[in-house]
């Protein structure tokens, strides 16, 4: 295996170097022995997978500095620990020779995250192998020391052999021992015995020893953060739910750091891998001297009122503790530095996200996507919306579930970026970078960060959702176990492997390939590059067990011009308007020079016959403006369900046309919808899929559906913002599990009238016809389903009688 160094090092000092097109030969050398960064990080790895290790490296490139680890063989793997006593004596001798370090504490006391959920290390070994941290610190008082550790998860390692098969029972007798011991829910008693007598007395000993040698160094720790030794800490809390030892135990320890008065630099919040990312990009802002801005949006359920999977606090509080970690503030600014485009899971459908996305792109924004709706991968409903309107090497971050990692890339370049032209060679002696120097720097920075937006969508989005999954078959068809192969981990790899390789290449030729990155300002002007090719692609399973693919993407980017130097969208990207007679567009077209060049180009317009569209309009765009072209498009009558697309075209003088489209639909309006007033409630509802999933526009999603509790009849009710007039009913189902036997009843003037019903229904998606009503509600009765509950994604009220439904 390749060393962490090797891999990256010189990644961050040589491969990045910008090259001239066609071939990929790097750039001349910038002066003898000028300085290649802004300057150096040592960073202690939480272990040797790519989130906690080879991230924070990226992280670092991206902000124009170098990060330097340990051999990845003194890290461990897996289930075999890490060497700490061997990963100290590297910091011990290193340290010295860096800027600031950000260190893992389980790696130093323990041997890494996996080696801290057990108790084969006692507290006197950790405390003493925990004294190089007052060893570093003493030998240079003003080198910033930024740590973490980790708040024990409820569970232990998930494997089939011993002891891995109890981890579903130790999570369940953590939460009980936390309701039952502490919180005196004496009816969860018997339950709470009864799990625990079927773990064996050892595996719980451990479980509960490794948890008070944790709980104890988490303490020393923010004791030495008092004293000075460590100048930031962070405790993570991992993997975790409402009740368990973890709750005490963060109480305990917020009140030590009230004490303490140190809650300037001791924070306390859900994360474990992507903590060592968070504090490297923390460094490297503070360091760039920048205090850079972030605004943020959700997608569907705000971030106040939504908890990720296996958090404990709100999703924007966890938002907010990551901005202020990293140096950067929460803005509502329409010029916020980066803005975050959080997608949460809940009712709702993704469009007017996927729009707000794609037009502040095309904006010129620094747009960074956090997508943690779906737990451990990329939601795929975002991915196929968002892919087809923008290049992905456009985003400032795109991570899937790790908002922290989207938004500690995004506000590194931003803060680099910000630097601009006041680019230093870092703390020292050292005299400031000369334009090439810094052109070089700045170049670098952004072949580091196309290297984390790729690592991140090969890894959480083509990977886990494409790939995974058959990986985990194989093992478990070949008798092995998928969390932790010894049998078929060969061909279990050649396999993840040789199917994602062509997916991952398709990737990069649709969503980078000739794309236009702006660096940033050498001190003299502003600079672009163009993505050229994807040099090398190693792909590997890190760990055997089918979750986590290794990445390790090497990207060439050139200074030729790009194919296309002005990006242009045409906004909304989608409208939809009453059947009938014609009706006027405002579309908007925003054209963006990505170049250093003067453009002249010529905006023209096409619709289907007989609409109305602007004449051919002569613009000149400077270098990096945007600029903004009103489209005004009247329309022609469209019937009912039809569509049209209006398309403009952008001809640049001596380069390639571009294009962008919008789809214009006509549809009648959905007076069942929320957001046109609409209210529901129902006769009850399983989990979390509430009545109100069933009026909120989205007709796909498995996240937004209307299920009922087992048991038939069930009942959903819609009441209409006011009288409407009403004569069709659509019923959006889920396939497989479809409604036979329903009644539809409007209320007409305060009583309800049957208006439609189905018997034996074979239909995904029945459409209801009836006389026109005016209606203040619906109510759908089903009284059959494939299994007794009701599964709706959504129930759409139409007037479509000519003349009956104004």
């Amino acid at each position: 295996m390749r060393s962490l160094t090797a891999l990256l090092g010189a990644a961050a000092l040589v491969a990045t170097s910008f090259v001239a097109a066609p071939a990929a030969q790097a750039a001349p050398p910038g002066p003898a022995g000028a300085p290649v960064s802004l300057g150096e990080i040592a960073l202690v790895p939480l272990d040797d997978r790519p989130f906690p290790a080879v991230t924070p490296l990226e992280i670092a490139a991206a902000g124009g500095h170098t990060a330097i680890a340990p051999p990845t063989e003194d890290l461990g793997e897996f289930l075999t620990h890490g060497d700490p006593d061997a990963v100290g004596q590297w910091w011990r001798e290193n340290a010295g020779s860096a800027d600031a370090s950000v260190v893992a504490l389980p790696m130093l006391a323990y041997g890494g995250l996996v080696a801290s959920r057990t108790c084969a290390t006692d507290l006197a070994t950790a405390q003493d192998r925990l004294g190089v941290l007052e060893e570093v610190k003493d030998e240079d008082p003003d080198q910033a020391i930024y740590a973490f550790d980790v708040i024990q998860r409820l569970t232990i390692e998930p494997t089939s052999g011993y002891p891995g098969m109890y981890s579903g029972p130790v999570r369940r007798w953590a939460e009980l021992m936390d309701q039952v011991e502490t919180l005196g829910m004496e009816e969860l008693r018997a339950e709470y015995e009864e799990v625990a007598a079927s773990i064996p007395e050892d595996i719980r000993a451990d479980y509960l020893c490794a948890r008070a040698r944790n709980h104890e160094i988490n303490r020393e720790m923010i004791q030495a953060a008092a004293a000075g030794t460590i100048d930031f800490l962070v405790l993570g809390q991992d993997d975790a739910s409402a009740f368990g030892p973890h709750r005490a135990e963060k109480e305990q320890l917020a009140a030590l750091i009230a004490e303490l008065g140190v809650g300037d630099r001791v924070k306390i919040y859900p994360g474990a891998d992507v903590l060592g990312a968070l504090l490297t990009a923390k460094l490297v802002v503070e360091r760039l001297g920048v205090d850079p801005s972030v605004a943020v949006e959700w997608s569907r359920t705000p971030g106040t009122e939504w908890t990720a999977p296996y958090q404990d606090i709100p999703y924007g509080d966890l938002v907010d503790e990551y901005i202020a970690t990293l140096g950067a503030h929460r803005t509502d600014a329409p010029d916020a530095d980066v803005l975050l485009m959080a997608n949460t899971s809940g009712p709702g459908f993704l469009d007017p996200f996927v729009d707000r996305i794609a037009a502040e792109v095309a904006r010129g924004r620094l747009v960074a996507v956090g997508d943690d709706a779906v737990a451990g991968v990329v939601d795929p409903e975002l991915y196929s919306l968002l892919t087809p309107r923008l290049d992905v090497a456009e985003l400032g971050g795109w991570s899937g579930w790790n908002v922290g990692i989207a938004l500690s890339q995004s506000v590194v370049r931003a803060a680099l970026l910000q630097a601009g032209g006041t680019l230093a060679a870092g703390a020292g002696p050292r005299d400031a970078l000369v334009p090439r120097q810094r052109q070089q720097v700045l170049t670098d920075a952004a072949n580091a960060h196309l290297r984390l937006l790729l690592e991140e969508q090969i890894h959480t989005g083509l990977y886990r959702n494409n790939v995974r999954d058959s990986v985990r078959q194989y093992a478990v068809s070949h008798g092995d176990d998928p969390q932790y192969m010894t049998v078929v981990f060969d061909e279990a790899n050649t396999l993840a492997v040789e199917r994602t390789d062509p997916l991952a290449q398709a990737f990069f030729a649709e969503e980078f390939a000739g794309v236009p990155i702006r660096i940033g300002s050498d001190g003299r002007r502003e600079h672009t590059v163009t993505v050229s090719e994807l040099t090398s692609l190693e792909l590997r399973l890190g760990w055997p067990r089918y979750q986590e693919l290794d990445v390790f993407p090497e990207v060439a980017l050139t200074d030729a011009p790009p194919v296309q130097p002005v990006n242009l969208a045409l906004l909304p990207a989608h409208v939809s308007v009453l059947p009938g007679a014609g009706v006027p567009l405002e579309l908007t077209a925003v054209l963006r020079n990505d170049t250093v060049r003067q453009v002249f180009a010529t905006v023209s317009v096409s619709a289907p016959d007989g609409w109305t569209v602007p004449g051919p309009t002569r613009v000149v765009l400077q270098p990096f403006q945007v600029l903004e072209v009103p489209v005004p498009v009247t329309t022609a009558e469209l019937a009912p369900d039809s569509s049209a697309v209006v398309e403009v075209l952008l001809t640049p003088r001596n380069s390639s046309a571009a294009s962008a489209t919008t789809a214009v639909g006509a549809a009648w309006r959905n007076v069942a919808l929320a957001s046109s007033g609409a209210s529901a409630q129902a006769s009850g509802q399983w989990n979390q899929y509430a009545a109100d999933r069933a009026i909120d526009g989205n007709t796909a999603s498995t996240a937004s559906r209307w299920i009922s509790p087992a048991g038939l009849p069930q009942w959903l009710e819609v009441t209409f913002a006011g009288p409407e007039p009403v004569d069709t009913v659509s019923l959006y189902q889920y396939a497989g599990y479809l409604l036979s036997d329903y009644t539809i009843s409007a209320l007409v003037d305060g009583t309800w009238v049957e208006v439609a019903s189905a018997t034996a229904n074979t239909d995904v998606t029945p459409v209801h016809d009836f006389e026109t009503v005016v209606a203040t509600a619906l109510r759908l009765e089903v009284t059959g389903s494939r299994d007794g509950q009701v599964r709706l994604y959504e129930l759409e009220a139409t007037c479509r009688a000519v003349g009956a439904c104004e």
